[in-house]
């Protein structure tokens, strides 16, 4: 039984995904998951509660900042810990248009489910930043502004590359773009932990 209520779980949130993908995330309901997956709406509500709780539960498959473990960083490598965390963000960003859709979803709404995901990665981010200051004897405000700026920027420079080419000379809808801005973030944190 348990089996196969994780192969119909597993179904429902594959559902979700391909509504988000061709229509977005205000596109996900009851309804379209039923039509989607062919799983009833019974079973839908009994695994998951609600829309709210079956969207919380995708989110929290495939948000960065929830999927990844960030509290081994080594004791030597600070510098190269930060700089790869950020590193991964654009790969993410780059591969998933799915997370690239929840974060346009995220900006236009406000909902129980974003709130928590939104607290989630708060705490996420605060152990991060915690760790970080402490093992580089930076100020915590200033790890905390800088993280804020790369990953508020990235964002929004994937979301832009769907409809713009170029940002300051950069190619942000082609590799060599991302891999200067990786190159960019790598000469910061340089300086930063010099």
């Amino acid at each position: 039984m348990i089996k196969n209520r994780e192969l119909t779980e597993q179904k429902i949130l594959a559902a979700v995904e391909q509504i988000i993908e061709k229509d977005g995330f205000e596109a996900v309901g009851v309804n379209a998951v039923t039509a989607v997956s062919g799983v009833n709406k019974v079973l839908i509500y009994r695994y998951f509660d609600s829309i709210d709780n079956l969207l919380a539960k995708y989110i929290e498959q495939k948000d960065f900042w929830l999927v990844n473990d960030f509290t081994i960083i080594p004791e030597n490598g600070v510098k190269e810990f930060a700089k790869e965390i950020f590193h991964q963000y654009i790969n993410m960003l780059k591969t998933s248009p799915v997370l690239r859709k929840l974060y346009r979803w995220e900006l236009s709404t406000n909902n129980p489910v974003i709130e928590n995901i939104r607290k989630k990665r708060e705490e996420i981010g605060l152990q991060i930043i915690e760790a970080v200051s402490e093992m580089s004897g930076q100020d915590k405000k200033i790890v905390a502004a800088i993280s804020s700026l790369i990953t508020g920027s990235v964002s929004y420079l994937y979301m832009l590359s769907e409809n713009c080419d170029v940002y300051n000379s950069l190619l942000i809808n082609e590799d060599s773009g991302w891999n200067t801005l990786k190159e960019g973030i790598d000469f910061m944190f340089n300086k930063i932990f010099e």
